[in-house]
């Protein structure tokens, strides 16, 4: 199993670029979140509307690997798109409950489904077939202090991937 943690900027609607590091302190890669434009961040700050939320995660190198998009419909829920820049791949991440507190989210990729649960107050779980693949888990008793674990069986090992998804879905969110 691989770990990664990172502290995410204390005001949601920050642009301020994050490190994650390995379970040795290396920096695997950096994200920060990304505005369409300025009306876009100004509405975010003042209202705190957050319409269209983007997370870009860079590799080491500063090159762009993967980007998080939310995209909200005028009726119903939002929907996240996840593409990475590599290998052009893009997965398709949809609400299958209602529930606020705990939501689950269905994502999609080619003939692959996958599922994501947030229990209250307890790791946000990615799974394929009820196994668990890799989970995330936000800290507040320790300054927002996130972890990541990634397990061996996991299809995907891209800390960057996960960084993303989870990221803009539970910590900018709706």
């Amino acid at each position: 199993m691989k770990r990664y943690t990172y502290v995410p900027p204390k005001l949601k609607p920050s642009t301020k670029r994050i490190e994650v590091t390995d379970e040795e302190g290396n920096v695997v890669c950096t994200f920060q979140r990304v505005y369409p434009n300025a009306v876009a961040r100004v509405c975010n700050y003042v209202f705190d509307i957050d319409w269209s939320a983007q997370v870009n995660v860079y590799s080491t190198d500063g090159l762009p690997v993967v980007q998080c998009k939310k995209t909200t419909p005028w009726f119903g829920r939002p929907e996240y798109i996840v593409q990475h820049r590599n290998t052009q791949d893009i997965y398709r991440v949809t609400y299958t409950t209602w529930q606020k507190l705990a939501p689950e989210f269905k994502v999609t990729h080619l003939n692959h489904e996958y599922a994501l649960k947030k229990e209250v107050l307890d790791w946000a779980k990615f799974l394929q077939a009820g196994e668990e693949l890799a989970r995330w888990k936000m800290k507040p008793t320790e300054w927002f202090k996130t972890q990541l674990e990634i397990e061996a069986a996991c299809p995907i090992q891209e800390p960057e991937f996960f960084v993303a998804l989870f990221h803009c879905i539970f910590c900018i969110g709706d």
